[in-house]
């Protein structure tokens, strides 16, 4: 269902994101677990612009990115290049879909981060992401898992279907604006998933606007969905927490964050 992803659409969009996405806890959340270990391996499926990716490479671990949004890669890219040439050489960026191609093996930590699982459509591939993962680890490595979650049916405020405001919106350094909408198309409350389509307008300062519809769906995930797709995958539960602070999970948190191990 989520064919056409929004970053694919236009570069202006990846530079709004970077406006927007400009937390950081949770690369210090991911420093305080990898601890005193050196120049780990570390595979980061949904890289997007490099957040989470280039920090930990200047920290002396050698990744690779993967995102299948060539606007997405291209900023990551230019912001590869303004790091020491150590690090440079210490990242390999790839475009790929996550769902359908190769990951790559030998690796000792995978980070599934920033709501990635939302990316994906469906119970059935979020569960997939989980199992490739645990196929990219070697024994003992490590899995961070952050995501929203949700318990019970649907929540309301995903069934509306009156357009409101949405990602992306913002004005790019070159005066280009961005303005989008969202509403609820579809949705199965019981099973918790939702079909939203975007509308997404796109100005030039010298030109007219470019409109694109974008429909996708999403299934968002309760804790024991994925508390029950690290156990099926061989992962041993390390800690669990409900922020990026630090604070232990509850069934109210805002978050379920997992740091899982491969056994």
């Amino acid at each position: 269902m989520n064919d056409l992803h929004a970053y694919e659409l236009d570069p202006s969009i990846a530079e709004i994101y970077d406006q927007s996405e400009t937390y950081d806890d949770d690369v210090t959340l991911l420093r305080r677990l990898i601890g005193a270990r050196q120049g780990l391996r570390i595979l980061e499926p949904f890289c997007g612009t490099g957040r989470m990716l280039l920090p930990l490479a200047a920290d002396g671990h050698t990744l690779v990115g993967l995102d299948r949004a060539a606007a997405m890669l291209a900023r990551a890219r230019a912001k590869l290049a303004e790091l020491p040439p150590a690090a440079q050489g210490r990242v390999t960026l790839t475009q790929a879909d996550v769902l359908h191609a190769a990951w790559p093996t030998g690796h000792d930590l995978v980070i599934l981060g920033g709501n990635c699982l939302y990316e994906l459509a469906t119970v059935e591939e979020q569960a997939a992401c989980i199992a490739r993962a645990a196929g990219a680890l070697l024994p003992g490595g490590h899995l961070y898992l952050d995501n929203n979650h949700m318990e019970g049916e649907l929540d309301p405020a995903w069934r509306n279907p009156v357009a409101g405001p949405a990602f992306p919106r913002g004005v790019c350094a070159d005066g280009t604006r961005v303005e989008a909408t969202s509403r609820t198309v579809w949705y199965d409350a019981p099973r918790r998933l939702a079909r939203f389509c975007r509308e997404i307008e796109i100005t030039r300062p010298d030109g007219a606007p470019l409109r694109k519809i974008l429909c996708e769906q999403k299934h968002p995930p309760s804790y024991d969905e994925m508390a029950g797709w690290l156990a099926a995958n061989g992962f041993r539960m390390r800690a669990t927490y409900g922020a990026r602070d630090g604070r232990p999970y509850t069934p109210d948190a805002p978050r379920a964050i997992f740091w899982a191990q491969k056994v």
